[in-house]
């Protein structure tokens, strides 16, 4: 394992530290709108945590109380990880495991630490928390799982939230400026369903409130028709009509 200099911005920081996601000429609106709500963020206890090797951003780790979880989740007591994001030539070194055990420290005092994750695109896979401890907390369909490690056994598992709301009909889009990558991606889902002559919906989440009850287990981001989700990543235009139209084709096929 090969060792990673662990460092926890706090709000002065984000003006002179780079973040792990997003700052790149293409997505330049987009990262400001992510230093924006990390900043707003970390006055609410979040801890954006980066991992630096070499002198370069080899990982992070976004972690926030249960309480102001940006998550479809109920994990009061527990530390919840938003993100954590090591990719390309920083894989297979440990950082992970390392940028995890710091979370784990961080959560000292609470329930312990909860998490999202998916064998879909976007989000952990389950199996490298279910090797440092985790344990299966609650799921929700059509691809989510909520993990845990508890401090004490006898604590509480986390939960889905029980209440989360049912989308408007047609395609409706919920975002949020938690992730740089998704600055473009209103514009696309309105041009989209424009094309198609769908009603669109664009409702932005602006407060952990709001993605706790948002329809997706994702909290801050889900594109939907009638009520089915489509994806919890950011689409292209391309990619979101390749997932449109075999649905609406079978919808005119059933309708003859």
């Amino acid at each position: 394992m090969s060792a990673l200099e662990i460092l926890t911005l706090n709000e002065a920081d984000l003006g002179r530290v780079r973040l792990f996601c997003g700052l790149s000429p293409t997505y330049r609106r987009g990262y400001q709108a992510k230093l924006d709500w990390t900043a707003a963020r970390i006055r609410e206890g979040m801890r954006y945590t980066l991992g630096r090797a070499g002198g370069h951003n080899a990982g992070m780790l976004e972690a926030i109380p249960g309480e102001a979880a940006w998550r479809g989740v109920a994990a009061d007591g527990y530390l919840f990880i938003h993100c954590l994001w090591v990719i390309g030539r920083n894989r297979k070194h440990g950082y992970g495991q390392q940028l995890l055990h710091a979370c784990l420290e961080q959560a000292a005092g609470m329930k312990g630490v909860a998490v999202v994750v998916s064998k879909a695109h976007w989000l952990p896979t389950p199996r490298f928390f279910a090797k440092n401890g985790f344990e299966l907390a609650d799921r929700a369909a059509p691809c989510f799982d909520l993990l845990a490690r508890r401090f004490d056994p006898q604590t509480a598992l986390p939960r889905f939230s029980p209440a989360r709301q049912a989308p408007p009909p047609g395609l409706t889009f919920y975002h949020s400026d938690q992730c740089p990558y998704t600055q473009n991606t209103a514009a696309i889902v309105s041009q989209v369903g424009e094309h198609f002559g769908l009603p669109v919906n664009i409702l932005r989440i602006e407060s952990a409130r709001a993605a706790q009850a948002a329809p997706c287990p994702y909290g801050t981001l889900g594109y939907f028709l009638d009520g089915e989700l489509l994806s919890h990543r950011p689409l292209g235009s391309e990619e979101l009509i390749a997932l449109l139209e075999p649905k609406l084709v079978g919808r005119q096929m059933e309708a003859k």
